[in-house]
């Protein structure tokens, strides 16, 4: 799955046994922040790091080492060495939380501080949070006496590992000035929201739901245009048990892959492995114009080099311009439509422009390679969730708990999405198992 990555930059030093004339220390930058201990962590939305930091006084050889701690500094790991040797240093978080740093620097036998012990502070504190909320309408319905009252009953699902204490905002856009006016903001994630319309306000709306997370992500749906006029029609339908009716869009189409690949000599295809390994070291380092232009290269000479294809898309995900960033992968496809890489990735790109139907064609294709894709089943299970079929998603859910037992982050979320719909209806006369006391 693509992830943005954050650069973060902090000011630090280190005492060192050196003399004086001789220190040794280490600068570490985290952007825009001038405190050298600040007390609140810094919050990121990638699941990759990169660590600017210089050395003053230092010879050639000396190098960075890198130092984590995921408890608050009770147990401390060695993340490894700067491999290259020059900033900025890579961090590649295994899971999402809270993350004490440390770097030390090596000159010879001279260090800028000696290895961290348990319960030392660490130099920057930083908070990972790569995965953006779960967000649904369910319920947008008049009150019993909304000609009295003008009472709109609004009820939502907001689920993350880490949403803020108060983190809904609801809005709603009036069909003739088409501005978004805020009904209420920074509410607790209740669910549930009765909104008092406006005597003044006739017409159509169209409301407007957001949810923000620890790492800054702001998920939005919309549920509209509703006519003031006859807010009953607002109401969705229900079936005789009064469960609310859910469609299910159309399968997105599948794309076949071609029977032959365009033919290139083989000068071509060494020049476009070249440039592709150019691309890939500057989308390593952030630098994703240059690995953009690095990857057109490579596919104007070789157009069948899937890796380019691939990569190409993920600088647009990365970049926001989803449109673009599906073309490609749908082009990967045309030419390998066993691409995992491809599949997963266009299925996240959908997912961002909201084409639920196409997203879980390609988790379905992903999961038809390998039925025991934790990942992509709880992916799918979020996709099944967002397109109202709570029973698919329910399944979905439970089958990534068994799918493979090291997939441990991906069970856990998993379990605390069947924990929160656990006493819900599923089918008639079931109710969802979480599975998460039966002691596995």
């Amino acid at each position: 799955m693509p992830n943005r990555q954050s650069h973060l930059c902090w000011l630090g030093r280190c005492r060192c046994a050196a003399p004086p004339n001789r220190l040794l220390f280490t600068t570490i930058l985290i952007s825009m922040l001038s405190s050298f201990a600040a007390a609140e962590p810094t919050s990121v939305r990638s699941q990759q790091l990169a660590l600017h930091y210089h050395f003053a006084g230092a010879g050639p050889a000396a190098r960075v080492a890198l130092w984590y701690t995921r408890d608050r500094g009770a147990t401390w790991h060695k993340y490894g060495e700067d491999p290259d040797g020059s900033s900025p240093f890579y961090f590649e978080a295994p899971a999402e939380g809270l993350y004490g740093f440390i770097l030390i620097a090596h000159d010879g036998p001279r260090a800028s501080s000696p290895d961290p012990r348990p319960n030392d502070p660490g130099q920057r504190w930083v908070f990972v949070d790569y995965t953006p909320p779960l967000l649904q309408w369910h319920v947008v319905e008049p009150a019993e006496d909304f000609s009295a009252s003008r009472v709109l009953h609004l009820r939502w699902t907001a689920y993350d590992d880490y949403l803020l204490s108060r983190p809904i905002t609801i809005a709603y856009q009036h069909s003739v000035d088409q501005q978004w006016h805020v009904i209420a903001e920074d509410l607790a994630n209740t669910g549930r929201y009765d909104w008092t319309v406006p005597a003044e306000l006739t017409g159509q709306v169209t409301l407007r739901i957001a949810a923000r997370d620890r790492g800054g992500h702001v998920v939005e749906r919309l549920r509209g245009p509703l006519r003031l006029s006859d807010a009953a029609e607002a109401a969705p339908k229900k079936d005789q048990e009064g469960n609310v009716a859910a469609t299910q869009p159309a399968s997105a189409p599948h794309v076949d892959a071609p029977t032959t690949r365009p033919s290139v000599d083989e000068m071509s295809s060494k020049l476009a492995e070249q440039r592709y390994k150019q691309g890939a070291w500057h989308l390593l380092r952030g630098q994703y114009d240059l690995a953009a232009e690095r990857f057109r290269e490579a596919l104007e000479l070789d157009p069948a080099q899937v890796a380019a294809l691939n990569d190409l898309a993920g600088v647009h995900y990365l970049k926001e311009d989803y449109g673009r960033a599906i073309d490609f992968y749908e082009r990967a496809l045309a030419l390998d439509g066993d691409d995992r890489q491809a599949l997963r990735g266009a299925a996240l790109a959908y997912v961002a422009t909201r084409k639920y139907a196409e997203s879980q064609e390609m988790l379905r294709r992903l999961l038809a390679l390998n039925e025991r894709d934790a990942e992509a089943l709880l992916d799918l299970g979020d996709v099944l969730f967002m397109m109202g079929d709570r029973p698919g998603a329910f399944r979905a859910w439970a089958q990534a708990v068994e799918a493979d037992p090291d997939a441990v982050e991906v069970i856990g979320k998993a379990r605390q999405r069947l924990d929160l719909y656990k006493n819900e209806p599923t089918e008639a006369g079931t109710t969802v198992a979480s599975g998460a006391d039966d002691g596995r």
